[in-house]
């Protein structure tokens, strides 16, 4: 089976540059743990006064926080798929001013992870606090240790990368959801990302 790197990406869209107020701090949402108890109920966020021009909401929203920022749009063909790793944590999206556009959005959190890097035959910098990948440049996937039936998963050694199968990415295409790259995660380079 083939898998794509997943990200949030737009030339002209939204940009969004904190967590709602109370929400648990940033590195939690890249452990792969549900988060709904913890997370604020109503949380919002807003446009990132650094970008002024940036107002258009696609169905993934750029984000400074290395969170998977989606419309229910999303959420829909995830389930309409069947897909049941991944919980909704519902958010307000508010613009400059803080007055608030929508409740149609939400943090999809990806429960769990694979052991989808090769650690020998991918390049790599490890991390100097862990033993996680900070920064991978050719990355490889492992053969037969990814289950078959994961559609969205994190990368166990590297837990912010998210990949999708390609019944995913055929999915998102087919319901037109805007505002993100699949690129082919055999030879990535987050670098170029």
């Amino acid at each position: 089976m083939n898998y794509c790197v997943l990200r949030a990406e737009s030339f002209d869209g939204a940009i969004i540059d904190a967590l709602p107020h109370d929400s648990p701090t940033n590195w939690k949402f890249s452990t792969g743990e549900p988060l709904a108890r913890s997370f604020p109920a109503g949380g919002k966020v807003s446009f990132s006064d650094h970008f002024p021009d940036r107002r258009k909401l696609y169905d993934f929203v750029r984000n400074t926080v290395g969170v998977l920022l989606v419309s229910s749009r999303v959420k829909q063909v995830l389930d309409d798929l069947q897909v049941d790793n991944t919980e909704f944590l519902p958010i307000v999206i508010c613009d400059h001013q803080w007055r608030e556009l929508t409740g149609d959005y939400g943090i999809l959190n990806v429960l769990g992870s694979q052991e989808a890097i090769d650690m020998g035959k991918s390049a790599y910098d490890a991390s100097v606090l862990s033993s996680e990948i900070s920064h991978v440049s050719s990355l490889v996937l492992t053969q037969g240790k990814i289950d078959p039936k994961a559609d969205i998963f994190r990368a166990r050694n590297m837990m912010e990368l998210i990949l999708i199968s390609d019944r995913v990415k055929l999915a998102f295409e087919r319901a037109g959801l805007t505002g993100f790259r699949a690129r082919p995660a055999e030879g990535f380079d987050d670098m170029f990302a």
